[in-house]
């Protein structure tokens, strides 16, 4: 049975097409009684969730052109000038432009737009009693997000020196503080404003509503803290420690001041008087308020589909299902405050959809059973990914696979400071995805990265095409199994012009790497380190790793039931891993050693004519050979605008480059192609 929901209708109605409801609630319950159903949402704006459990099993949602918003709109027009008390502590310009909006007059408190919490993926205000956790209220003006009133208002700030880098984790680098783990409130520290910037402090009138946010050691662990000053001495203390340290010359900027509001597209909410203070892109835009802190689309079911909405403006993910055999269908999900699409169980597969100016991350996917090696089958499929993580900088992924057995094919993921593909567990395909202008603000990170998993076995990636990767200072690698990633395979990938290493292989082992394309003058085409090995024999920088028993890498070990029957059947060299530290480090089963691999048949373009770094060990434990070295593209017969070579090339497979990224509407939607 179908039933239809429309913004013009009623809940008394029977819900037909004629006389629709009023509500997807009404619909919801209505269905129920018809196992099966099927609602169509009519076009319009709907200030309600989709929620469903396992009642709504089975049914079939369609959003023909409707919207799911958790926001509040105000129009240009229900917006007031700058009270002339506050017209002092704006610019001339500013005081213009700037537009107020009571929310206590919208029937809004506190509680709705809560306190400034924390921002970064490696911030640590949960260390600290009475810090706010949560989610920020964010506002949009003409559909695009603002910003919290900074300085600058583009690009960073540098400190100029640390005093006192707190009560860390880790300082300097690989010197780690165990005795501050599970410290509470540890001491944030003391940091030295440039002298320019400290004079701008000084003529705030409410320097205690500042926060900073940066990255205050490394360009992969973003960070915020409130702040306070003493000028005198151009001194700036966080409250909340950075992790890591800090150093000087650390990109920042400060945030959260009302005299910063200087620029269109900021806003200030004095969180006292639920005066909000916008500038708007464009005079005429109408400005959103996010208050939704529960997703758009939520449900506990299988076999639903949901397609066809537009999902805006919540404090939360998108969209977030679990279940079996679910289908998310032609979504739109912006402007929301962490990520777009959450799935977690099996046999799901989300399609078509569309996911921009996200908080966080993209599309997460999670399910298959690691201790069984059960796959999870959840596919995303034939998606579009772009302009996400505007908020969290670090760690946010177009494309997050977790579990057993899930794919990513036929994608297309761009503009993001940090990775395309993030990837953890076992016996995933990464494949078809068309990945660019990604890791725009970081060195040491991927477009396609998993790491620090001896077992994580199984991982299959071929027939990428990564173009564009890093920008300016900032020279990311393309490929990246980190810190002793072992298990994974590549083959038919095209990398074009990654600024630093094509592949980096950080010291695993049982990798592969084979009749890939690499073409562009970054520092390696491929670099294949033996930093466990390193570590443990030598003393090198990863020795806190791997070279005690209780160490990271021997914990993980011990906690993945790699010598149960369904592991040593899937994965048999893993049976043969020797553990006793009185074992011959030398012995090849001893899993420090890059044991096992291949780094064979590739074909790479490079100004030098080289085939990257590989460690000595690499060569000893593996296999490194048959790699063809060029200078430049017509050298090796390649056309560099279609990525194929112009003759056939014996030995090295065809890279099925016209099937790369998402299929035409046309094609099977739910067809991948197998291994």
């Amino acid at each position: 049975m179908t039933f239809f929901v429309s913004p013009s209708g009623c809940d008394a109605n029977p819900g037909t097409a004629a006389e629709p409801f009023a509500t997807l609630a009404r619909a919801r319950d209505a269905g129920r009684r018809s196992p099966g159903y099927t609602v169509r949402v009519l076009p319009g704006e709907y200030r309600e969730s989709l929620v469903l459990d396992s009642a709504d099993s089975g049914s079939h949602w369609i959003g023909d052109g409707a919207t799911l918003t958790g926001g509040l709109t105000v129009s240009a027009a229900d917006t007031a000038p700058l009270p002339p008390a506050f017209v002092p502590r704006l610019t001339e310009e500013a005081a213009a432009h700037v537009r107020v909006i009571d929310l206590t007059a919208g029937g809004l408190t506190s509680d709705d737009w809560g306190p400034v919490c924390a921002i970064g993926g490696f911030h640590t205000a949960s260390r600290y009693d009475g810090a706010a956790i949560g989610t920020n209220i964010e506002i949009f003006s003409g559909g695009r997000r603002m910003t919290l009133a900074r300085y600058p208002n583009e690009g960073w700030l540098r400190l100029e020196a640390v005093m006192d880098v707190g009560e860390v984790n880790e300082f300097p680098p690989q010197n780690y503080w165990r005795c501050n783990n599970g410290l509470r409130n540890p001491r944030g520290g003391c940091y030295i404003l440039d002298p320019a910037t400290n004079e701008r402090v000084k003529k705030w009138a409410e320097p205690e509503t500042a926060w900073t946010f940066g990255y205050f050691m490394w360009d992969w662990a973003d960070s915020s803290s409130p702040v306070t000053f003493y000028t005198p001495n151009r001194a700036m203390y966080p409250r909340f420690v950075s992790n890591f340290g800090a150093r000087s010359g650390a990109l920042y900027y400060l945030y959260n001041v009302l005299e910063e509001l200087d620029s269109p597209g900021e806003y200030y909410l004095d969180r006292r008087s639920g005066l909000l203070f916008v500038w708007p892109y464009d005079p005429g835009d109408d400005v959103t308020v996010s208050l939704s802190r529960d997703p758009l689309i939520r449900g506990t079911a299988d076999v639903v589909t949901v397609e066809g909405f537009t999902l805006t403006a919540a404090r939360a993910n998108g969209a977030e299902f679990t279940g079996q055999g679910n289908v998310l269908r032609r979504l739109l999900v912006k402007n929301v405050a962490d990520h777009g699409i959450v799935v977690s169980g099996s046999g799901n597969t989300v399609e078509r959809c569309e996911v921009t100016r996200t908080g966080r991350g993209g599309i997460y996917l999670s399910g298959g059973d690691r201790n069984t090696l059960t796959p999870g089958g959840n596919r995303v499929l034939n998606c579009r990914i772009h302009d996400f993580s505007e908020v969290y900088q670090t760690y946010q992924s177009g494309v997050d696979l977790a579990g057993v057995g899930n794919v990513c094919a036929h994608n297309e993921i761009w503009g993001s400071p940090h990775m395309a593909i993030h990837y953890g567990g076992n016996e995933h395909r990464i494949e078809y995805n068309l990945i660019h202008d990604v890791v725009l603000h970081s060195s040491d990170a991927g477009a396609i990265y998993a790491g620090y998993d001896w077992c994580g076995h199984g991982t299959v990636i071929r027939y990428n095409l990564l173009y564009h990767i890093g920008s300016g200072e900032f020279k990311p690698d393309g490929i990246y199994w980190d810190d002793g990633q072992s298990g994974q395979t590549a083959y038919g990938n095209i990398l074009v012009g990654v600024p630093k290493n094509g592949f980096l292989v950080g010291g695993g082992f049982e990798n592969t790497v084979r009749d890939n394309l690499i073409v562009g003058d970054g520092i390696h085409p491929i670099q294949y380190d033996d930093r466990n090995r390193d570590g443990f024999v030598h003393g090198g920088w990863a020795k806190q790793a791997v070279n005690t028993p209780d160490a990271p890498h021997w914990q993980k070990l011990r906690a993945t039931p790699y010598l149960s029957d369904v592991w040593r059947a899937m994965y048999p060299s893993l049976g043969r891993l020797k553990t006793d530290f009185a074992t011959d480090p030398d012995d090849p089963d001893f899993p420090i050693n890059p044991s096992d691999s291949v780094v064979e048949g590739n074909v790479i373009v490079h100004r030098d004519g080289q085939l990257g770094w590989i460690s000595d060990s690499v060569y000893r434990y593996s296999r490194v050979e048959n790699n063809a070295v060029y200078r430049t593209c017509e050298e090796a017969d390649l056309d560099p605008e279609t990525w194929k070579f112009r003759h056939p090339r014996p030995g090295f497979p065809e890279i099925p480059v016209e099937k790369i990224g998402p299929e035409p509407e046309a094609e099977t939607e739910n067809e991948v192609p197998e291994h």
